[in-house]
């Protein structure tokens, strides 16, 4: 199986709805990592100091941006997460680069993720939306659970839609901070993708069915995929095999006839041979002595003993008689 995405349940507080005039003034991460069949949540709450000068009253009025801004004012950004109230002042840059590393891999998911997304590209600026390209919205995934025709006529309401599925919406203090909507969209999702038993109707079993084959599809595609990682894995360790041994023996294209282990341990049992027989022949003759090329070429061969290799007599000494 490939590994799960982590899982971003993100949420902004801007000074407009739309991206291209306003700007995320908050914003808040709750990060779901996995591990085997484990998960962990990590929140994240970062505040940066925005341009105002084309800010909506009314977009600041939802977020209590004068009530909640809590960056120092030398500062330009903080991260704001200590329940104590302690701020952490920091550079624009260094909170952008932070939201940049956490998001990075993540699957978003939100209230109208589409609206955070497109704050947060302007935030981090061009190139670094390393994100997954596919944001999800609670509101489908409460809708896919209830059923779309249960769910009513569009556009659906997302709390509605919440306490469909059990969760209720956040409270008037904590709705519109980016962090307590975050958490919101986190309960929503659990909510509404955990398994629970269906009701034993017609509708209920074909939607149960529906689920069983969805989820085994996408089981089977990820086993198709690792079976293509595990084909080319394969195909490139066939490759250095090959190569090795054509490096080992001089043998191209025609396959390994023994493993590249034996060849190398053939080629080192040779040239030792070679070794002691030429230190046979220095012993016997001392160091003027020849030892036959062809004796040499025996003890290198692949078809070792196959001819005369001893070493030669000593030559005569001066002035003794041959």
């Amino acid at each position: 199986m490939r590994d799960r995405l982590p899982i971003a349940f993100v949420d902004c507080e801007t000074t407009h709805l739309d991206a291209s005039i306003g700007h995320a003034w908050e914003v808040a991460v709750v990060l779901r990592e996995f591990e085997d069949d484990q998960y962990t949540d990590t929140e994240y709450v970062w505040q940066i100091r925005p341009n105002l000068a084309t800010a909506d009253p009314k977009a600041l009025e939802i977020g209590r941006y004068l009530e909640r801004f809590a960056v120092p004012p030398h500062a330009e950004a903080a991260w704001t997460l200590d329940e104590s109230g302690h701020v952490a002042p920091m550079t624009r840059a260094e909170a952008v680069t932070a939201i940049v590393n956490v998001l990075s891999g993540a699957v978003l998911v939100g209230s109208n993720p589409g609206f955070d997304e497109r704050h947060l590209r302007r935030l981090v600026g061009r190139g670094r939306a390393h994100w997954h390209y596919r944001p999800y919205d609670i509101v489908q995934l409460a809708a896919a659970k209830i059923g779309a025709q249960q769910a009513g006529p569009l556009p659906w309401s997302s709390y509605v839609l919440s306490r469909a599925v059990g969760v209720e919406p956040p409270a008037k203090g904590v709705a519109h901070t980016a962090l307590g909507d975050a958490r919101w969209a986190r309960d929503v999702h659990d909510a509404a993708t955990q398994p629970q038993p269906f009701e034993a109707t017609l509708a209920d079993r074909a939607r149960h069915a529906i689920g069983l084959y969805t989820k085994t599809a996408v089981e089977l595609e990820d086993v198709q995929h690792d079976l293509v990682d595990m084909r080319q894995s394969h195909e490139n360790a066939c490759k250095t095999v090959a190569a090795m041994h054509a490096a080992a023996t001089g043998r191209i294209g025609l396959g390994p006839i023994r493993g590249v282990v034996e060849d190398v341990v053939d080629v080192r049992a040779a040239a030792e041979r070679a070794r002691e027989r030429c230190q046979a022949v220095r012993d016997r003759v001392g160091p003027g002595g020849m030892i036959n090329a062809s004796q040499i070429l025996g003890l290198l061969s692949p078809t070792w003993p196959d001819g005369n290799h001893e070493a030669p007599a000593p030559a005569d000494a001066p002035g003794q008689p041959s």
